[in-house]
């Protein structure tokens, strides 16, 4: 496992190189490198960049596709800024990354720019202006919202004469439809050792009255006794899920394998393509909710920041801005079903037509909760993703995994406060 890390790292090196600190200085034409996803991402970003450009003559901006892996992109922009790397300008980061980033002095503040002045603050989402701040300082605009659903087979549900699921009680249920109408999977979710598994029960334990920085509580230990029992008890999930990603639900969804999914709002657009086994046949709801507690949504999604190394902040920060306009937003949220961080958009009628859960359903991106917004995040959430892991797969039971991963959660901001830090 180490090998295989090790080996990414030095690949991700070979691959986007980074020259060493020193004083920036302009050579004449302003170029500027954007490092962001790969795919229909980038290919989109490219055409919003041809636009800049033209509104921008005289800036030239070249985009930098990085790995889809979060863990693998994250390894390659702390390499990039660690070494002081000029090369790079705008970043679309994830938003766990940015209180890090910026206790790290990476990314540059954007409060009281002029290039960022009017900024519509009042119309983010709360936990995406959240997300974006560190010490109440803002370090980055955000860029797109994510926040878990849970999407249902409203035909089968219909001709069960069953309601969808609200809590998690009702999960149990599904078993029955799972058999009558003969599918492999009941309820789908992203169980392997990843980050994503973390947004999971986070969302069960905060929907359940519980919390993180106390994971060892009668609601936490409630809350995934419960995910748990819905492998090894109900056999509602199955043991695969342990080692299932976003993608491997939704294709497993998008192909009538499964009943019910947790994923983010992405996979909707996807699975209504035409041609899609379930066009037309799903639906999506709030995240089941415990019995001590109401639905809560883990937000996630991305924010675009200025490396503090840039040789072109100005630029860079005109960028960003022209990106992030509501218009921009909009256009993206339509091309590639990634949702706008701007509460208005969700009332938009252009976007409600194509995301008709919108209109109902913006209360769950309202209410979405962030991640611990702390630059030890990345420390918390290993942990957390270790032990949970565990838990599944009945390495540990729900009690000891909570109560072990609460003591190194500790250990971790004991250690950190030692060292002259604060969380």
């Amino acid at each position: 496992m180490i090998g295989r890390i090790f080996l990414t790292f030095l690949l991700l090196l070979a691959a986007f190189p980074a020259p060493g600190c020193g004083p920036a200085r302009d050579q004449g034409t302003v170029t500027l490198v954007m490092a962001g996803g790969s795919g229909a991402e980038e290919a989109f970003a490219q055409r919003q960049l041809a636009a800049f450009e033209q509104a921008h003559p005289g800036v030239r901006v070249v985009y930098q596709a990085t790995p889809s892996s979060a863990s693998e992109r994250h390894t390659l922009f702390v390499t990039w800024l660690s070494s002081c790397s000029r090369d790079i300008d705008v970043l679309n980061l994830d938003v766990i990354w940015i209180p890090e980033f910026a206790a790290a002095g990476w990314l540059l503040p954007l409060d009281g720019r002029p290039e960022t002045a009017a900024l519509p603050l009042n119309d983010y989402l709360p936990a995406a202006l959240a997300s974006s701040r560190y010490r109440g300082r803002l370090y980055a605009l955000p860029w797109f919202a994510d926040a878990g659903l849970l999407y249902y087979r409203r035909d089968l549900y219909q001709a069960g004469g069953q309601p969808p699921p609200r809590t998690f009680r009702d999960l149990v249920a599904a078993r029955d439809l799972q058999e009558k109408f003969r599918l492999p999977y009941g309820f789908l979710f992203q169980g392997q050792a990843y980050e994503g598994l973390v947004t999971v029960v986070l969302e069960w334990l905060w929907s359940n009255g519980g919390g993180i920085f106390d994971p060892d509580t009668p609601e936490n230990r409630e809350a995934l006794a419960f995910l748990v029992d819905l492998i090894h008890r109900y056999q509602v999930a199955p043991l695969a899920v342990a080692t299932f990603l976003e993608e491997d639900c939704r294709r497993a969804f998008e192909q009538g394998n499964a009943l019910l999914m947790r994923n983010w709002p992405y996979a909707y657009a996807l699975m209504n393509r035409p041609g899609s086994p379930v066009k037309g046949k799903f639906a999506v709801l709030p995240v089941v909710h415990g019995p001590r507690g109401s639905p809560v949504s883990c937000f996630g999604g991305g924010a675009l920041g200025v490396s503090a190394y840039s040789r072109h902040p100005r630029e860079a920060l005109q960028l960003i801005r022209f990106l992030t306009r509501r218009d921009r937003l909009k256009a993206r949220a339509l091309a590639l079903g990634m949702l706008p961080p701007l509460k208005s958009l969700y009332y938009d009628p252009e976007l409600q037509a194509q995301f008709p859960y919108l209109k109902e359903l913006a209360p769950v991106f309202l209410t979405a909760r962030p991640r611990p917004i702390s630059p030890l995040y990345s420390f918390i959430g290993d942990i957390l993703r270790i032990h949970f892991s565990r838990a599944l797969t009945r390495q540990e039971t729900p009690a000891q995994a909570l109560k072990r991963a609460e003591e190194e959660i500790a250990r971790v901001l004991r250690r950190y406060r030692g060292a002259g830090g604060a969380p």
